[in-house]
């Protein structure tokens, strides 16, 4: 029969040999538990252990069905985060569906051979606290057929306690009285626990839930959980008058030994179920009683207000903390024989101190680590300020043990604190003298750099000052040349000023000997006129033989003067002229 999972499968992580030795398989369990989505998740883990051909895997593969349809899981994140729950039947799938995830089969051979957990793990984070939770499935092999002691049914029952913290005890038809022997171990425990803590308020497992299959006794008290908390009360924990001592403690610690006991009553499934050798799961093969009654019971389980945190002494534990503590269990069960009470308490006992040292030891390191280190000086102040976090966590924790081994496990812790600290100065010492080597270096590059940048200063100051002292000369030679340029400017317009003014006096002189010269010339002309007109010729006649020239001025003279033209007043100074020139002559001669 095929049960391939699309999204898991089941992993080994215990068998035993023939010869009834435990063999571990680590590299499995690390695979799983190391996923680093789930490593700081709280813990849930439902584990199914009882009778050999009980239906544990097959009640287990409806239990995925259930946790595949409402939460996601690392290999099928698609889910929504928030839980949504199904009222309907559709997560049961459909009706002719084969089941598939553990594997299961009809008949009297075992199937499941040591413990097995699902590869895949299912996340959830609880709506009223907010704390993010990894849920595991386990399955075991079943107990009391021929090939199983006493010894090896005391062994996985003590096992899957110690690991689980949803603990289904499935069975069948009812709970037998040397059943009740199996929960010796839980018991004794419980009574060791107590006895060593000086108190019993703290139980040392969660849940325990009693899955009685084929019940019978349906008229007397119902099915599921409400008729089977019923019969567990009256039936089974109620202690008689004919009970022996021994059966009257066993009662009483199994009430002390879990925080929860549940008991659930199943029907008969069916003889489609129970009788056929090639029965794959389809849920339409079941009595309708059967199927309605399955899907109460393990709603009931699974709904996010029944999952059970896993815890020691009271304390949540983180995936990586499951781990060691499973780790550890299983190679503590590599003997044959059940470990004894006061063996394996000391072993839970130390693992729980060692789980808490170790939380103790990372709230120490957080204190020095977040630390304002300025100073070395600080060093000391970071190292009282991380102890005092560390053993306030120490002090404040519920603790296994009595009050000396409280204080012995103190002891290490201050001793590991101490180691701690040595190493934490030697790293921060070293680093601070690395520091103010580097500052040295620094302030004298600095040194340098400031020097550097005063001479700069300097210079430029110097070069600004010549620079300004360039500039008021320049200003001054700017000044004088715009003095002497304005003062040559006024020069030359004076002397403008004078030139105009001697040409205009030399042009009014001009024009004035102009106007003397024409007046004379005019005057002169007219009085020459008037003399030639009135005496005629007889002046001019001495003068002939004086040249031709007097001669011939005069008569020029004499016509120009009886033409009376326009221009007679130019001809007569031409001829003024050349007739004095020849008088002037004459006169020489004379």
């Amino acid at each position: 029969m095929d049960h391939t999972h699309p999204h898991g499968k089941p992993i080994s992580i215990l068998t035993f040999s023939d010869n009834k030795e435990v063999i571990v398989d680590n590299r499995e369990l690390e695979k799983i538990f190391n996923h680093p989505e789930i490593q700081d998740r709280k813990v849930v883990i439902l584990s199914l252990i009882g009778a050999f051909r009980g239906g544990k895997s097959f009640f287990l593969d409806y239990c995925l069905r259930f946790l595949y349809a409402h939460f996601p899981s690392i290999n099928n994140p698609s889910k929504p985060t928030q839980f949504f729950f199904r009222k309907d039947n559709n997560w049961m799938g459909k009706p002719d569906e084969p089941l598939k995830g553990f594997s299961w089969r009809s008949g009297a051979k075992r199937e499941t051979i040591g413990i097995n957990i699902w590869s895949d793990v299912f996340l959830h984070t609880i709506d009223r606290t907010g704390e993010e939770v990894a849920i595991f499935i386990m399955d075991t092999q079943g107990l009391f057929d021929n090939d199983s002691t006493p010894t090896d049914n005391s062994r996985i029952f003590a096992l899957g306690t110690l690991i689980s913290s949803i603990q289904v005890l499935n069975l069948k038809q009812q709970i037998q009285e040397d059943q009740l022997q199996y929960l010796q171990f839980a018991t004794e425990f419980a009574q060791f626990n107590a006895k060593k803590n000086g108190r019993m308020d703290g139980k040392p497992f969660q849940n325990l839930t009693f899955l009685i299959r084929d019940w019978q006794n349906f008229d007397d008290y119902e099915f599921g959980p409400n008729g089977g908390k019923k019969y567990f009360e009256e039936e089974v924990l109620k202690i008689k008058s004919s009970h022996a001592p021994e059966l009257r403690s066993v009662r009483e610690f199994v009430k002390n030994s879990f925080e929860e006991i549940g008991c659930c009553l199943l029907p008969y499934p069916g003889m489609d179920v129970a009788g056929s050798k090639n029965y794959d799961g389809k849920w339409s093969k079941m009595d309708q009683t059967f199927k309605n009654e399955l899907k109460h019971v393990i709603e009931h389980l699974l709904m996010p207000e029944k999952l059970t945190l896993k815890k020691i002494n009271s304390q949540k534990l983180a995936v990586k903390e499951v781990k060691v503590y499973i780790q550890r269990y299983l190679k503590l069960f590599q003997s044959g024989e059940i470990p004894k009470t006061p063996t394996l308490y000391q072993f839970i006992l130390e693992s729980n101190m060692s789980n808490l040292i170790k939380k103790c030891i990372e709230q120490y390191k957080a204190g020095i680590y977040n630390f304002d280190l300025k100073h070395e000086e600080d060093i000391p102040k970071a190292h009282k300020r991380g102890k005092y976090l560390a053993t306030q966590m120490y002090d404040d924790e519920d603790k296994m043990g009595d009050r000396q081994q409280k204080e012995s496990f103190k002891y290490q812790l201050n001793q590991k604190l101490e180691e701690i600290y040595e190493e934490f100065k030697n790293v921060q010492e070293r680093r601070f003298r690395e520091l103010n080597k580097v500052a040295e270096r620094h302030r004298i590059q600095l040194e340098e750099e400031r020097r550097r940048m005063e001479q700069a200063e300097r210079e430029q100051r110097q070069k600004e000052a010549e620079f300004r002292e360039v500039q008021a000369r320049m200003e001054q030679e700017r000044r004088e040349a715009e003095e002497e340029r304005q003062q040559k400017e006024k020069e030359w317009r004076n002397y403008q000023m004078q030139l105009e003014k001697n040409q205009n006096a030399l042009q009014e002189r001009l024009e004035q000997e102009e106007r003397k010269r024409k007046e004379s010339e005019n005057s002169f002309g007219s009085f020459l006129g008037k003399v030639v007109k009135g005496t005629g010729l007889v002046l001019a006649a001495p003068f002939v033989a004086v040249g031709g020239t007097v001669a011939t001025g005069t008569a020029a003279l004499a016509g120009a003067v009886h033409s009376g033209s326009d221009g007679a007043s130019s001809a007569a100074n031409e001829c003024a002229d050349a007739i004095f020139g020849g008088y002037e002559r004459a006169f020489k001669k004379l």
